[in-house]
């Protein structure tokens, strides 16, 4: 079964520089080297092709590393889902994220915290939640899949101990 990993910050940038910056970067080859483009003045057609091509093409750049960035963390927690280590973590309690607001208010995020056998507290975090959730929390622990390779990249599933939510507005 497939969980939810939601799109952070820099994928929504992405989704947004890279088709603006692929648009500028058309438009700019596209009209600079029109020949029915009548240009008047001093104007000139290479600079007005530079212009376009380099914004577009920084854009196209920047969107493109942002994607990059947050598709390379949904695949992190894929693979700590789907392969890692399931280990059960105490759950510290419900955080309100107040440096994020969406139309619902500011997120809360379940914080978790398990301690290796070396004797290392790791803490972990779930995935943006709309609800205040303390009611609803099922169990004092949570599972915790935790990558083989890295282990600081943990998926706290979330779901295994919250009943289904929907909110009616």
């Amino acid at each position: 079964m497939n969980r939810k990993i939601g799109w952070k910050v820099f994928g929504i940038l992405g989704f947004i520089f890279s088709p603006m910056g692929l648009l500028f970067l058309i438009i700019g080859l596209a009209v600079g080297q029109s020949k029915n483009t009548h240009w008047e003045g001093n104007s000139d057609p290479a600079v007005f092709t530079a212009i376009f091509c380099g914004i577009g093409g920084l854009f196209l750049l920047l969107g493109l590393c942002f994607l990059a960035v947050d598709v390379r963390r949904r695949y992190l927690l894929r693979r700590a889902y789907n392969s890692g280590n399931c280990v059960d973590a105490q759950i510290l309690g419900v955080v309100t994220q107040r440096n994020v607001n969406m139309t619902y208010g500011s997120p809360r995020m379940v914080e978790a915290s398990w301690t290796d056998p070396t004797g290392v507290v790791h803490v972990y975090h779930s995935r943006y939640l709309k609800t205040d959730v303390t009611k609803l929390l099922t169990s004092e622990t949570i599972p915790v899949y935790i990558d083989r390779y890295n282990e600081n990249i943990g998926f706290v599933d979330i779901d295994a101990i919250l009943p289904e939510i929907h909110i009616h507005y």
